[in-house]
């Protein structure tokens, strides 16, 4: 059985290697270079990838609970179906990443930059509605597409929503301002 030290992990992918479905368990890869790396289907609940570059990584149905990804650059990185139960994001850069059907139970997206990303799921159930609360407190959600998804114990405020897209959005349980919104298209049209 190969170790899963940093030093493998990074050279392995540095080989081309594929990690998916590998149980990487409280590995430390913060501040390293993962471009590209397949991390599908993977465990890294507990990881520290804090400042990590994970452009264009595949994280499809990852198991990231309790994984600190702050700081991190996960641009156009694939999470769909990933759970990010108290995952830490807090300043990440998510631009054009695709989190579609991801678990966001407890996840600090706080100044995390989510232009242009696809966040939904329409048959999820958030855990721990305002037991543990996701937030997107003073993040960049511009032209961000939101489908489908009710926004239980979701906090919103001072989030950037200018242009992004509200497809059947239940705001109803999410903390926010109206000014929150402003620049948002809903179905119903511009807010």
């Amino acid at each position: 059985m190969q170790e899963n030290n940093q030093k493998s992990v990074v050279q392995r992918l540095s080989d081309g290697e594929s990690l998916s479905n590998e149980n990487l368990e409280n590995i430390d890869l913060s501040n390293q270079t993962l471009i590209g790396a397949d991390f599908s289907s993977a465990n890294l609940s507990g990881a520290n990838l804090k400042n990590a570059d994970l452009t264009d990584a595949n994280l499809n149905d990852a198991n990231l609970t309790g994984a600190d990804l702050s700081g991190a650059t996960l641009l156009r990185s694939y999470l769909v179906g990933a759970n990010l139960t108290d995952a830490t994001l807090e300043n990440a850069n998510l631009f054009g990443a695709f989190l579609s059907g991801s678990l966001l139970s407890g996840t600090n997206f706080r100044s995390a930059d989510l232009r242009r990303a696809t966040l939904g799921c329409p048959h999820c159930v958030p855990t721990g509605a305002f037991g543990s609360l996701t937030t997107f407190e003073n993040a960049n959600l511009e032209e961000a597409i939101f489908g489908e998804i009710k926004l239980d114990g979701i906090v919103l405020l001072g989030a950037n929503f200018k242009g992004a897209y509200l497809y059947e959005v239940d705001l109803s349980e999410a903390i926010y301002r109206e000014t929150d919104l402003e620049g948002a298209i809903t179905k119903q049209g511009r807010n």
